[in-house]
């Protein structure tokens, strides 16, 4: 049975908890950040494209919905794309002092008219879920145009493991090979004098 980090494209679905803190801020009224990520479940890619660009909903617990406790937790479900040809960033995210799980927040709530006249101004989803990263080369494009902000969670558990499994099978680098001079045309230029270049008389002096 082929093993599931020996495929060069796998999608791994994660649920992502975001929570809604209110700030005292005259620019800001609040601030989002990352509570919680679950892992899911990994399939085969199949060449196709991660779930992207995904709305942020509010999360419903039906046991402490009426005192209001889960009121400002959010929920959004993606798939992180783990590709062969991305190997090489995994591999960096892994030797780095703070591997992590890149999730990219963007300006847009991704909201229908009318969902968007009848909910509250005062619980208003106003960013979704851009994209689920575990590429540091990737995330620097990002992070260059400075337009969405990328939060950063550490990388442990289920996902950390396939993930070094995954860089393992797929990331070869290429060694370093020492150049080896010629000792044959060493030898050659040695008996014709040397580099004529070298005994050519300075000018400049």
């Amino acid at each position: 049975m082929e093993k599931l980090e020996s495929k060069k494209h796998l999608l791994y679905a994660v649920r992502i908890i975001f929570e809604r803190i209110e700030i005292n801020n005259i620019w800001e009224t609040h601030k989002w950040v990352v509570n919680d990520l679950i892992p899911l479940n990994v399939v085969s890619g199949q060449g196709y494209p991660p779930i992207n660009d995904v709305r942020i909903s509010p999360l419903i617990n039906d046991i402490k919905i009426e005192d209001g406790e889960n009121k400002n937790l959010y929920s959004a479900d993606a798939s992180i794309d783990l590709h062969h040809a991305e190997a090489e960033g995994y591999a960096e995210n892994l030797q780095s002092s703070d591997p992590s799980i890149y999730i990219v927040l963007r300006d847009g709530d991704l909201t229908d008219k009318d969902e968007e006249e009848t909910s509250s101004s005062k619980n208003k989803v106003d960013i979704h879920l851009a994209e689920v990263s575990l590429s540091p080369y990737h995330i620097q494009d990002y992070e260059d145009c400075g337009e969405d902000k990328v939060e950063k969670i550490p990388l442990y558990g289920p996902i950390a493991e396939l993930l070094e499994k995954f860089v393992e099978f797929h990331f070869h680098p290429e060694e370093f090979k020492k150049r080896k001079r010629d000792k044959k045309n060493i030898d050659e230029n040695t008996r014709r004098g040397g580099d004529f270049r070298l005994n050519k008389k300075n000018t400049y002096n």
